[in-house]
């Protein structure tokens, strides 16, 4: 073939393609799949149980358990597929709070006072449904772990337990980015988590869900 003819024919591929990426470049972004990966760093309040079991486990009225509590999450998630309206996602997440209160047991004459701390640790694989786009979206989501949860006398520490309980966790969410790569992140989520057993150190402590409600940034 000459090769002004080859030369010809490249520049008409070329003209041809011209069109095709502007409007890829063109599409917007509530067109655009979510992006493979997002990072959310939160705070978040946990709602503690305020359980008659659990105040007699340490010697404390029901009073004197916190209610809620303070902490942080953070989680990564991986988007690999993604069928019609719906985005399948793959993570897990990080979470530690707790929150101690004291309370006077005595008299106002004799006042005696007792701090009770509550703490809760979680770590977590998830799967996730997302809907929405690159810009916006929303996701219901869950996974099986393991948590640790501890309520104690400020003045009778207890020990970490030797494993954690089996946890369920389930709840959803939304992120909004409002900018390239930062997004707002909200989660509402629910861990249910298996009763724990008394040992020769440690109370046992009964089968419970605590809410969740968590508010931070996410980054993609």
């Amino acid at each position: 073939m000459p090769i002004r003819v080859r030369m010809l024919c490249a520049a008409l591929v070329a003209c041809a393609l011209l069109p095709i990426a502007a409007d890829a470049q063109d599409v917007p972004a509530e067109k655009l799949p979510i992006a493979r990966y997002v990072v959310d760093a939160r705070v978040s309040f946990p709602k503690f149980k305020q359980d008659a079991a659990i105040a007699n486990g340490i010697g404390v009225g029901v009073l004197n358990l916190p209610t809620r509590g303070f902490g942080l999450t953070a989680g990564a998630h991986w988007y690999p597929l993604r069928i019609g309206i719906v985005t399948f996602g793959v993570g897990g997440e990080w979470v530690r709070a707790r929150r101690s209160r004291t309370l006077n047991t005595g008299t106002e004459a004799a006042p005696v006072n007792v701090t009770t701390n509550t703490r809760f640790s979680t770590l977590a694989p998830q799967i996730s449904f997302n809907f929405g786009s690159r810009n916006g979206y929303s996701y219901i989501s869950g996974g099986i772990g393991q948590a640790n949860y501890t309520a104690e006398r400020a003045d009778h520490p207890l020990p970490d337990p030797e494993s954690g309980s089996k946890t369920i966790n389930y709840g959803g969410g939304a992120r909004w980015f409002t900018k390239k790569h930062l997004a707002v992140s909200v989660d509402v989520r629910f861990y249910a988590i298996n009763p724990q057993l008394a040992t020769a150190t440690r109370p046992g402590f009964p089968r419970m869900t605590l809410m969740s409600m968590n508010a931070g940034v996410a980054i993609r």
